[in-house]
């Protein structure tokens, strides 16, 4: 299923993402079916524990959908169950520097490259692969950057190997430059740092991703983003709601 999105973005294809705050499989499997190429797990800020995780990896691998996960901590044990469940990919918060990446990386590569213990109880069988060289294959691996020790070293995480792309945090970064939020995308000094992120990810080969919304879509898709988030099923459920309500009740 990573094949898929490699491809696409070997194409120079945009993929946009979908983000599940809700603890059940079935806003997963809706957003599946009405068309999204990838979906992420929020265990961070979402209401998803472990073990809803794990349902909502088996609902959605009938499907042959790609799914994320966002860990709540850049932590070995919580990426290296997420992995061995069958996520596709990963999604670590709060990145400050090129150590925090590389010990990443480091929990998604077995040894001698990495420190992964190696037991492939479904992603062997999700996968159907087994092999300690053919698992390593499977996650994409994506940094945040939502911080200003980030940017100020965003070079150096661009350049470490192993990872697939940097993804904009942007709600966190905007307070971590003394920016407000909810986010203006189009506020000079944070278009910038957007452009830069965008700059640096060409330069190192890796993919641009950031979370924002379907009317930022377009335009962040022209900066060079390849991987935008711009749903939330909280926020559609709320948004829908709110819509029908003034319908009926304006």
């Amino acid at each position: 299923m990573t094949d898929q999105l490699r491809q696409r973005w070997a194409a120079n294809t945009v993929v946009y993402n979908a983000w599940l705050t809700i603890p059940s499989p079935w806003s997963a499997e809706l957003l599946v079916a009405a068309g999204f190429p990838s979906l992420t797990i929020d265990l961070q800020h979402g209401l998803i524990d472990d073990p809803t995780a794990l349902q909502i990896l088996h609902t959605i691998d009938q499907r042959q959908c790609p799914v994320f996960v966002r860990l709540a901590w850049n932590e070995p044990a919580a990426i290296m169950r997420a992995l061995d469940r069958g996520a596709t990919g990963i999604i670590a918060p709060l990145i400050t520097g090129p150590d925090d990446v590389r010990a990443l990386v480091a929990a998604c590569r077995f040894p001698p490259e990495g420190i992964r213990s190696y037991g492939p109880v479904r992603v062997g069988v999700v996968h159907g692969v087994a092999e300690p060289a053919m698992v390593e294959r499977i996650p994409i691996i994506m940094p945040m950057i939502e911080t200003a020790r980030a940017l100020d070293q965003l070079e150096a995480i661009a350049a470490v190997s192993g990872i697939t792309g940097l993804y904009v945090g942007p709600a966190d970064l905007s307070l971590s430059l003394g920016l407000p939020v909810p986010v203006d995308f189009s506020a000079p000094a944070f278009r910038a740092v957007l452009s830069r992120v965008v700059e640096v990810c060409q330069q190192h080969n890796v993919i641009a991703g950031i979370y924002a919304s379907p009317e930022w879509a377009a335009d962040l898709a022209a900066l060079g983003f390849r991987f935008i988030t711009i749903v939330n099923d909280s926020d559609l459920i709320t948004c829908g709601a709110v819509a029908a309500l003034r319908h009926v009740a304006p």
